[in-house]
């Protein structure tokens, strides 16, 4: 019997069927072209723009560049990104530097987790953030499967803004 109890808990995913947000309340309900990502409302803006431009575009939809801060948001973040056919992009998120050299922080000024399972490692096998001088944006990296990377703020990238 405790077999099948664990299976059940375990068959949205083994069946494709939607995946329910983890959240305690009711599901969200995002504004039309925002997405109930594990109870975040997500919208994905494929136009290539800076990190600058990025976090402009969202605020002026009454949004913000993305708060990824959670393994579990992450991890669905990312299964959308592929399920839907969006990972043909660099995604900017609403984390940097900029303001507060050698600590990452987001738009909301809460400090940005190190370390797995959030951040990448280059070539050269060195966890992300590399210390690069002007790497003071964070966007989701698709060549490593979209962990963190610091990166150039003026770059152009896509954005992933947040309600």
């Amino acid at each position: 019997m405790m077999f099948f109890v664990l299976l059940l808990s375990f068959l949205p995913l083994l069946t494709g069927s939607p995946i329910p947000s983890q959240s305690p309340n009711a599901q969200r309900v995002c504004d039309g072209g925002f997405h109930n990502i594990y109870d975040h409302c997500i919208q994905f803006r494929t136009q290539e723009v800076s990190w600058y431009e990025g976090k402009n575009l969202c605020s002026n939809m009454g949004a913000k560049l993305a708060k990824v801060d959670d393994a579990n948001f992450m991890y669905y973040l990312v299964k959308f990104i592929r399920n839907n056919g969006l990972d043909g992009y660099y995604y900017w998120i609403g984390a940097s530097e900029e303001g507060h050299d050698g600590t990452f922080r987001w738009t909301d000024g809460t400090a940005v987790k190190m370390g797995t399972p959030f951040w990448g490692d280059s070539s050269d096998q060195v966890q992300e953030p590399d210390s690069n001088y002007n790497h003071n944006c964070v966007f989701l990296a698709r060549h490593d499967h979209f962990f963190f990377f610091d990166y150039d703020c003026g770059a152009p990238e896509a954005i992933i803004c947040e309600k």
